[in-house]
């Protein structure tokens, strides 16, 4: 399997995941309650699985692959990657506010909620754009200047990091995460 293919089987979780936290925030805005529990599973899938285990390997494998062809993408490419790493710090920081809201929610704070209505608006908002970008601009300008070996050395190097962070087991967590996250948020 070719590296982009994984990353785009990749967005597929986050994406369901981006569909979940619209409900979320559709449910804040009607005032209605969410459990402790199901805003801790979606604040762990966005800190571990979207940042640790699918960003890392965009910027500690795939954009440093890409540096060997920096000349053959263009400035709008690589301001593109600055934008998108930027954005992968973002996403880390709401998912972080969440948490900080999350736990004044749970203290009984009045405007926790609008904290964590705040956040996940954001997230939502910024994830949406930053998947079209990467998807429709950044991949495929990626994928035309990569050579087979190329591809097959990077897609190993993807499953190298994986081990590290706990190979299939890790996934099919993860996964498990939100088929349990789909049921509670109906």
């Amino acid at each position: 399997m070719y590296p982009i293919q994984i990353l785009l089987d990749e967005h597929k979780l986050v994406e369901r995941v981006i569909k979940l936290v619209e409900k979320v925030r559709s449910k804040l805005k009607k005032k209605k309650e969410i459990s402790a529990p199901t805003f801790w599973k979606l604040v762990e899938f966005i800190q571990s699985y979207a940042d640790v285990i699918h960003h890392s390997k965009e910027e500690d494998i795939l954009f440093m692959h890409m540096r060997e062809h920096e000349a053959e993408l263009s400035e709008k490419v690589w301001d593109q990657i600055g934008v998108l790493i930027d954005e992968h710090i973002q996403g880390l920081d709401l998912a972080n506010e969440m948490h900080k809201a999350i736990r004044e929610y749970q203290r009984g704070s009045t405007s926790a909620r609008k904290r964590i209505l705040r956040a996940v608006t954001n997230y939502v908002d910024m994830m949406k754009a930053h998947f079209k970008a990467e998807e429709d601009d950044v991949f495929p300008a990626m994928v035309k200047v990569l050579s087979k070996a190329e591809k097959d050395n990077m897609a190993a190097d993807f499953k190298r990091f994986d081990k590290l962070v706990g190979g299939a087991a890790a996934h099919r967590r993860y996964e498990k995460i939100v088929l349990e996250l789909e049921k509670e948020l109906r």
